[in-house]
């Protein structure tokens, strides 16, 4: 719910549940990024919402796949049938950084890459699917993102690399 400085009702938006909302600061304005889950659906979203709580943009999760990372390093994925219409966002709060790109912590297992508009630019595979723990992400000064999964910290740099 929004209130005015006066203490008004200013509106609301009816998301899933569980969430710590990240804010993005642009162009004189904000707008809202978070966990937009609908578990009785199973439509599972981050959505952006403008200062007045209207949807700018949802980006819906797809990928069916229960994945792991195996000792040589390689993900090994199957298609259990178990979420057809994907996993549902495992953190509660997404990260934001300054070009207004989402980082969004899965419990496939993937750091998801959300850029403006809801369009997904990348992503990256951690440790494995359905071990992801419900955290906040953060990143920090030089754009490196922190999340958990398996019980473990992970450090992605970029799309494309990690440290564990």
């Amino acid at each position: 719910m929004k209130f005015d400085r006066h203490g008004n009702y200013a509106g609301a938006f009816d998301f899933g549940w569980d969430t710590t909302p990240a804010i993005y600061a642009h162009d004189g304005t904000y707008s809202i990024l978070m966990k937009d889950n609908d578990y009785e659906q199973s439509d599972f979203r981050i959505t952006q919402l403008a200062a007045n709580l209207t949807p700018e943009w949802s980006h819906q999760a797809t990928n069916p796949l229960s994945c792991a990372r195996q000792p040589d390093n390689t993900v090994a994925c199957v298609d259990t049938g178990e979420h057809p219409t994907g996993f549902e966002w495992c953190v509660n709060a997404p990260v934001v950084d300054r070009d207004g790109t989402v980082y969004a912590l899965s419990e496939d297992g993937n750091v998801y890459a959300i850029g403006q508009g809801g369009g997904e630019t990348g992503r990256f595979f951690l440790d494995r699917t359905r071990l992801a723990s419900y955290t906040p992400g953060a990143i920090d000064g030089r754009g490196r993102i922190y999340a958990l999964n398996n019980g473990e910290l992970f450090v992605v740099g970029d799309a494309h690399a990690a440290d564990r």
